[in-house]
């Protein structure tokens, strides 16, 4: 029989998982790179228990993440982290939530991609931190992360059901509770789901003073960090033989979340979404299609109560459209070929209406970004060939417009005139034609052996605010700001889109079975031509914040990511105890400066100790170690940041239908900067540049002690 024909279907009828309450429809995302071999090497999917320990006390998507190799955080508000890939963060990764390319429409990003998903909701996280096939994704530099919602059930044939899940959660550093509603009544064709989560939190504290009390806030309390957050969903599905419809209708409402690191907070996010998809099994091979559409209304203002600004309202409106279609097929008994095309429109607006009486902010509404767009079409072709049984190649191409334009703009009054006028003179249409490609290898000796190597090349264009962002007033410029380093950012129309050329080898040894041991590598090594990196617009001053543009510049990073485990034994009575590890070390710097990238996570690593006691309980002591943070970004003046180490207890107890999670983190309440935090903005006059004194990073949290329970019904 045709081994290649089989396996798609194999892999379907594998995903159509029988349990008590029903089956899961095929989850064929499209992120798997199904067929001939195995998933890259590195690549990590989180299901089933690790999914479920992954999001025990984080509301923030993004941070289920950081027990992956190489995978950091860029801090920003308490639901919406940038994952961070090798060094790479933010629209240089590829991040996608059931296959929607979401944009953050915000000069400060804080309405990231991840925070439309609540941890609650998601139903598989698959992460590639090293060469990803060009089937994944475009427009990005790095690795790629795909979380998916979770997947519709259906009933037995001819039967009905009805089910749910209830969960809250509690941890005693700033109070947080959160708590989600997931129901579902299906039929053997059709299912009807609705998912609510909800999360608050007060400001939290650090492990001790890092700066003076002031404004109303103690020396440990991390000003600006509170939140409120709801994310809702409603998802319709309906299955006929080897065909699948999905629809799903998300709503976000944020009325108010803390940045730590920025200027502003945000006051308002509010977001719908519709996701249309279909996936349909065929003679010849798989067709997927999918179409997208997203609106958002995001609204900044100082509402902390600790900053002494004025009120500076700063509103954002934007909608995203999208369609993708992909085929899977299989083309001999050796070579499996995927074939698509994307299609995304963009268009935003960022303006601030007038405040007070003064010129600096009245009368007129200041334009930030006036109908800005940004178009992308793409088409790719990608071939899997199995040359031995233990070795196969995959390659693929991707070519891709993006255009860009954005309308002229005004400031506040007479004196933003002239900065205007230069901005409105110029042309802002710009045509990018980008190509990517993979082209890699992996070998399989034998089933305790597998090894990855090959080579991408990565194009990503500017974003909108890079190019658009337009006033070098202070004021004005630290608004536009999304790496949280306290500095105004000024935009340049004629940037040109970055283009990474990278090489991996990526190696994983194991026992036959995957369950006793193993342990896997991953160094890389990768240099982009015009990374877009910031130069002093005037003059800059040292340890001061100030004015900076946006330059095409050239850097490389490198690095390696250790990770392993090792079964240690089994006790009477006791059960089994694992080992576990991970490590990784980024280095990041400007070729054409000769200096550091700014915010690369130092050498980091954890160890952890795993008690499995029966088939229920899983006890961890978990002990985190980072590196000071030395090698600093000149330009931005950026601050640097002591090593530390941090330990953990949990335990968790999951008998499928109950799942009970409580522990305590940070238990010797260290007091510690992070290390991707940036600067500290969250208290002072921060509307001005320099009205909060330079120098301290954002703290990160002190002693918590948490609880969760989840019950199914």
């Amino acid at each position: 029989m045709n081994a290649l024909k089989v396996t798609p279907i194999a892999l379907v009828a594998s995903l159509m998982l029988t349990n008590a309450y029903g089956q899961t429809a095929p989850n064929l995302d499209t992120l798997t790179v199904t067929g001939i071999q195995e998933a890259p090497l590195t690549q990590t999917t989180l299901v089933g228990k690790e999914l479920n320990q992954s999001r025990v006390n984080t509301p923030n998507t993004a941070a289920m993440l950081l027990n992956i190799p190489g995978v950091s955080m860029y801090t920003g508000g308490g639901v919406s982290g940038l994952p961070s890939i090798h060094g790479l963060a933010d629209d240089r990764v590829a991040v996608k939530v059931d296959g929607l390319d979401l944009i953050s429409s915000c000069p400060n990003h804080m309405n990231s991609p991840l925070s439309y998903i609540s941890p609650s909701n998601v139903g598989s996280v698959k992460v590639i931190t090293g060469l990803s096939p060009v089937s994944t994704g475009g427009d990005s530099l790095g690795g790629v992360v795909s979380v998916q919602s979770l997947p519709p059930v259906f009933a037995n044939k001819g039967e009905t059901l009805t089910q749910g899940e209830v969960g809250a959660s509690y941890s005693s550093n700033a109070n947080a509770i959160a708590g989600n509603l997931n129901v579902t009544a299906a039929g053997d064709e059709f299912s009807v789901n609705y998912t609510i989560d909800s999360a608050k939190a007060g400001n939290y504290t650090a492990g001790g003073n890092f700066k003076p009390a002031a404004n109303g806030l103690s020396g440990n309390t991390v000003g600006a960090s509170k939140y409120i957050a709801t994310n809702q969903q409603l998802s319709l599905a309906w299955q006929k033989d080897n065909h699948l419809v999905e629809f799903k209708a998300g709503y976000q409402f944020i009325p108010f979340e803390g940045y730590s690191n920025q200027r502003m907070d945000m006051t308002k996010n509010q977001s719908e979404q519709f996701n249309l998809k279909y996936t349909g099994k065929y003679d010849w091979g798989t067709l997927e299609a999918q179409a997208y559409n997203q609106m958002v209304n995001h609204q900044m203002d100082d509402n902390t109560g600790a900053r002494t600004s004025p009120a500076m309202p700063m509103l954002a409106t934007s909608s995203t459209n999208g369609a993708v279609i992909k085929g899977t097929l299989p083309i001999s008994e050796t070579q499996l070929a995927r074939i698509g095309t994307e299609w995304q429109g963009y268009k935003l607006n960022d303006w601030w209406p007038p405040s007070g009486t003064g010129m600096m902010m009245s009368p007129n509404t200041f334009q930030n970004i006036n109908n800005g767009t940004r178009d992308r079409l793409a088409l790719f072709s990608e071939l899997e060939q199995q040359w031995s049984k233990e070795l196969m190649g995959l390659a693929g191409v991707r070519v891709e417009q993006v255009a860009a334009n954005a309308g002229n703009v005004q400031g506040y009054s007479s004196m933003y005139q002239s900065q205007a006028n230069a901005f409105n003179a110029q042309k802002h249409q710009q045509t990018d034609y980008n190509w990517d490609l993979t082209a890699l290898s992996r070998y399989k000796p034998d089933n305790n052996q597998n090894y990855e190597a090959g080579y991408s090349r990565k194009t990503r264009s500017p974003n909108l605010y890079e190019r658009y962002s337009w006033s070098t007033t202070p004021m004005a410029a630290i608004m536009n700001n999304f790496v949280g380093d306290g500095n105004g950012y000024v935009g340049q129309v004629t940037l040109a889109p970055e283009v990474a050329n990278t090489v991996s080898f990526a190696s994983d040894w194991h026992d036959a079975n995957k369950e006793v041991w193993g342990f896997k590598t991953n160094p890389y090594y990768t240099y982009v031509s015009n990374y877009i990196d910031a130069a002093c617009n005037t003059t800059c001053t040292v340890d001061k914040f100030n004015v900076l543009k946006y330059v095409n510049q050239d850097a490389q990073l490198y690095g390696l990511d250790l990770s392993g485990n090792v079964m240690l034994g089994k006790l009477p009575q006791l059960g089994r105890f694992q080992m576990t590890g991970i490590a990784s070390y980024t280095r990041g710097q400007n070729v054409t400066t000769g200096g550091n990238l700014y915010n690369i996570m130092p050498l980091n690593g954890k160890i952890g100790f795993v008690q499995y006691l029966g088939a229920n309980w899983t006890n961890t002591v978990e002990a985190q170690f980072v590196a000071a943070k030395t090698n600093l970004n000149a330009v931005r003046n950026e601050i640097a940041t002591g090593g530390y180490s941090l330990y953990n207890l949990r335990a968790s107890y999951d008998d499928k239908k109950y799942r009970v999670n409580f522990g305590i983190e940070n238990l010797l309440n260290k007091l510690y900067a992070l290390p991707q935090g940036g600067a500290y903005l969250g208290q002072g006059n921060t509307m001005s540049m320099n009205g909060v004194a330079w120098g301290t990073g954002v703290a990160g949290m002190g002693r918590t002690l948490y609880v969760s329970a989840n019950m199914k019904f």
